[in-house]
């Protein structure tokens, strides 16, 4: 088993610029269906995000990134995340 065993790759972009490039244990967002998460192993998927919050658990803080919409992709345990975030967000 590797180090990399049962992490994400979480690509999150918006706008502007890159928000978060790095590993996660899990990821959380809501669509219309209502909420979800992603953990390692997840099947292929893409889903359009409503207004939410998006988690992105990193196994030592849960990172929060407040999106207004967007579109979420999963394959091969890499999620990469296009969202409108207001361009002055700077996470804490």
């Amino acid at each position: 088993m590797t180090e990399e065993e049962g992490l994400l790759k979480v690509r999150i972009l918006g706008p502007t610029r890159s928000l978060y490039d790095g590993k996660a244990i899990s990821i959380s967002a809501h669509n219309k269906q209502g909420a979800f998460d992603v953990l390692y192993n997840h099947q292929n998927f893409f889903s359009l995000l409503d207004e939410c919050q998006v988690v992105v658990n990193t196994g030592t803080q849960n990172l929060t990134f407040p999106v207004n919409e967007g579109l979420l992709k999963v394959k091969s345990n890499t999620v990469t995340l296009f969202v409108d975030i207001d361009p002055s967000y700077a996470p804490a």
